[in-house]
């Protein structure tokens, strides 16, 4: 397997999941606070735990168990990060997890990789380049200027649009022709130049009309 195999973008919901980080150095570190970040159920396990991991475990509640890694260790897991600083146990860790595994010194031998992440608020950006960390720091860096405060407030504002809408008389299929057409690339140019205002006049005119052609087609 290689990283180009890596093809199939998801976002999970970790909240309360049984995640289990074989390792304490600073990458066990890191995993632990992306993952508490998630709210997941963690478990890290390794014989001694470094400065940065003790320090992520007073931010993230964990449970931390100063053992070696043994397979029964990830039972019921449903996520598990191999990253302790051997390949030899790491690949151990891989070949036994029964369920997604990061595998950090092999990450060709994993089932799944964690992309770069861009995040603002309500609004989350991954970057994937299939194994050219350079690029993927470049292209970060790019987003992170593009991505201005206005997309996402006007995410938020779109949210609650969307739920006016569902509450209106309509099938899905009429909402998604709608969302379909009224979300423009005017309206990316208009929050590029910081004009939130004259984007949510758009939508919410949109919105309104939407509405009450609706109501007026039921009766």
């Amino acid at each position: 397997m290689t990283q180009a195999a890596f093809n199939y973008p998801v976002m999970l919901r970790l909240q309360g999941k049984k995640c289990v980080i074989i390792g304490g150095g600073s990458v066990a570190a890191r995993k632990l606070a992306t993952l508490g970040a998630a709210g997941a159920s963690i478990t890290v396990v390794a014989p001694s735990f470094s400065k940065e991991l003790l320090e992520a475990a007073t931010t993230y509640p964990c449970r931390l168990l100063s053992l070696a890694y043994s397979p029964e260790q990830l039972h019921e897991a449903f996520l598990v990060i191999a990253a302790t600083d051997s390949f030899e146990v790491n690949r151990a860790i891989t070949e036994a997890a029964p369920c997604l595994c990061n595998n950090v010194t092999e990450p060709e031998l994993s089932n799944f990789t964690v992309p770069a992440t861009l995040t603002a608020d309500s609004i989350t950006v991954t970057i994937a380049t299939g194994g050219i960390p350079g690029y993927t720091r470049l292209l970060k860096r790019y987003l992170k200027q593009k991505l201005k405060p206005s997309f996402s407030l006007f995410n938020q504002f779109l949210k609650e649009q969307r739920r006016l809408l569902k509450e209106t008389p309509s099938t899905p299929r009429e909402r998604t022709a709608f969302w379909r057409e009224v979300l423009s690339d005017e309206l990316l140019h208009l929050l590029e130049d910081e004009n939130i205002e004259q984007a949510k006049e758009q939508i919410q005119y949109a919105v309104d009309s939407f509405r009450t052609q609706s109501q007026n087609s039921t009766r």
